[in-house]
């Protein structure tokens, strides 16, 4: 005669509770047996397992304590003991496929087929150890669907703590605890749908009823309780660990930070000198071209000369640009539009064996930025990401709107939290290892062959961001491609329209004074050549003091200041000022190499055009001075 049994309220919902707990478990630990190596990976994946095992066991066991026929049950140690073993054997497998550094969905659907039978098989030997005065069996077609499910419910969960086993952000935690609920609610599906698949009659004897433990609520009360202090236990180690492995982050992160910017002074004082070098020495080459006819043998050897100085000012404009002592000159940016200009330009770039996608933000914020260097930095990005793809690839460029939580902020050194507009390069390429990515925005360094490239192309992306105000990251897995990540702040002005085209003068020619501010004799000298090759008179000082003593002595008008930003004893912007107090007519027109210590906003020059970077042509300082004096420049001090 068939009898039939009841479920306990209280300890069906204690079951789900314990599933949703030990999935949650389950997922904080993937990610601390993802970031670990060696025996501490090891230590971390034993650890894990007897956590997430007894978790799954337990609540398999509370849920057939639930379970109430009217005739005495108890359970048989040893079996009990076995499908304990066999949960925590299913969660070992679970923990080692989600922690490998890339896992495709045929590897998850092998691996949830191989785990969902075992912890059916978890569920059957807890079956097997029940011990009552009733025959049991079993609907064939109810335990297939059982292990069907628990196929379904592994699969997920292996899935979803792949996904999300190293987002440490307060989204990732917030998605983990509704997988987690998800998840329980699928184990605790297997599970019942196990229990509906046994059937009981009498008379009839089901293993042995006079041994074993009695099933009372009490025991299910104390294993519940046993089992959420374990599962306490491993997400506090769990919580302890990343606090610590957060620490040591942080620490090494400013360590390479300080060593960066160590750097960075090295080559932008190195910069500085060489441009000085080579502004004489591209400026009397020219000169000398001037007084060659083409037919002259030395005529050739000249032109090389200019085109060696000019690869070498080439060099030495990413060594500043690293070392974040460029003058900027931002303005406010749509990086929809400006990727869309030059998405024609990149695709000629990286060449038809690579398909270039763009996934814009609709509703992208603004930034402040300078456009050549913002330019540069998408250019660098789009070149490293070609030559990591060889044979051919894909290359995503998407922009999105992103706020910076505290808790993430603080793996960027230097980033404040916010809201700020995200690039993120992602390439198809060959990836990179640990190793490489902490010294991958370091100058000079690079994995290519040494005629391949100068290695400063993602250094002077690094520098360009930095001074922009932003931020880098970098992800990669060998084999398996990278993603660069630039953030940017966001700002809520409004694009100003854009002003008319000045014309260009006629001519290069003029008459006026102008005063020569430079402690570089060879430049010193170099700009009152030019300039008196074009017409102009010229007053020559080696700092400001001298400058502003000439000015005083000068019985004429000194319609312009060409001043260096750096001199001794006063830099150039001081001394414009003082100049601008009896000589308010004079415009200025700064020029430098570097600027870290020259200018109050750490390079930026706002919107004027009031500047010329070393090293420059002579034909470009006529242009810029003839440029400046016919277009009304800012009046001097206005940086």
């Amino acid at each position: 005669m068939p009898i039939h049994g009841t479920y306990s309220t209280l300890l069906v919902l204690l079951s789900v509770l314990i599933a949703s707990a030990a999935s949650y478990t389950a997922l904080d630990l993937a990610g601390r047996v993802t970031v670990t190596r060696g025996r501490e990976r090891l230590a971390w994946l034993a650890g894990g397992s007897a956590a997430m095992g007894i978790g799954i066991w337990s609540m398999h066991f509370v849920g057939i304590l639930a379970f109430h026929l009217p005739v005495p049950i108890t359970y048989g140690i040893g079996r009990v003991l076995l499908s304990v073993l066999v949960a925590i054997a299913a969660s070992a497998l679970a923990l080692v496929i989600v922690s490998r550094e890339s896992i495709g969905i045929e590897a998850l659907a092998l691996g949830a087929i191989c785990m969902g039978p075992a912890i059916a098989g978890m569920h059957y030997i807890g079956m097997a150890a029940l011990n009552a005065p009733a025959a049991m069996r079993f609907d064939p077609l109810l335990v297939t669907l059982s292990v069907g499910v628990a196929i379904t419910a592994s699969f997920g969960g292996l899935s979803l703590a792949y996904r999300y086993r190293t987002d440490e952000t307060a989204f990732g935690r917030r998605q983990r605890m509704a997988s987690a609920v998800i998840m329980g609610l699928a184990i605790a599906g297997m599970h019942y749908t196990g229990m509906l698949a046994a059937d009981f009659s009498v008379p009839g004897i089901t293993g042995r009823p006079t041994s074993g433990v009695l099933a009372t609520r009490e025991l299910a009360i104390v294993v519940t309780l046993g089992t959420l202090v374990i599962l306490g236990l491993g997400l506090l180690g769990a919580t302890a660990d990343r606090w610590v492995r957060r620490r040591a982050n942080a620490a090494e992160r400013r360590l390479q930070s300080q060593k960066l910017e160590a750097i960075g002074q090295l080559a932008g004082g190195i910069a500085h000198d060489f441009n000085n070098l080579l502004t004489a020495i591209l400026g009397y080459a020219e000169f000398l071209l001037q007084s060659l006819t083409p037919g002259d043998p030395r005529h050739g050897d000249v032109v090389e000369i200019q085109r060696a100085a000019t690869r070498a000012a080439e060099l030495t404009h990413q060594l500043l640009a690293f070392s974040r002592r460029q003058v900027l000159q931002p303005k406010l940016i749509d990086l929809n539009a400006a990727l869309a200009d030059t998405m024609r330009m990149l695709s000629r770039l990286v060449g038809e064996h690579i398909q270039v996608g763009l996934v814009p933000d609709p509703d992208l914020g603004m930034v402040r930025a300078d456009p050549t260097q913002l330019e540069q930095v998408v250019v660098n990005l789009v070149v490293n990401a070609r030559d990591a793809m060889p044979e051919g690839g894909k290359l995503t460029i998407e922009t999105q709107n992103v706020k910076l939580e505290p808790g993430y902020s603080s793996q960027l050194i230097g980033a404040q939290p916010g809201s700020y507009v995200m690039m993120a390069f992602t390439d198809t390429g060959i990836g990179m290892d640990p190793a490489t990515q902490a010294r991958i925005f370091e100058p000079f360094f690079s994995t290519k062959a040494r005629d391949k490239g100068t290695g400063l192309g993602l250094s002077t992306v690094y520098g360009i961001v930095k001074q922009s105000g932003g931020n880098i990251s970098v992800y990669s897995e060998p084999g398996h491609g990278s993603t660069f990540k630039v953030y940017l702040p966001q700002v809520r002005e409004v694009a100003p329209a854009a002003a008319p085209a000045e014309a260009h003068a006629s001519t290069l020619v003029g008459t006026e004074t102008v005063l020569i501010v430079e402690d570089e004799a060879t430049v010193r000298e170099l700009a009152a050549r030019v300039l008196h090759f074009y017409g102009y008179q010229t007053l020559v000082a080696t700092d400001g003091e001298e400058a502003l003593a000439l000015a005083q002595q000068h019985h004429g008008p000194i319609h312009l200041m060409l001043t260096d930003l750096v001199l001794p004893h006063m830099s150039g912007t001081q001394a414009a000022e003082r100049l601008a107090r009896f000589r308010p007519e004079a415009r200025v027109l700064y020029m430098s190499g570097f600027t870290e210590s020259a200018l109050a906003h750490q390079g930026d020059l706002g919107g004027t055009t009031s500047f010329i970077e070393k090293p420059f042509a002579p034909v470009a300082l006529a242009t810029k001075v003839r440029e400046v004096l016919t277009a009304g420049a800012p009046s001097p001090g206005s940086l």
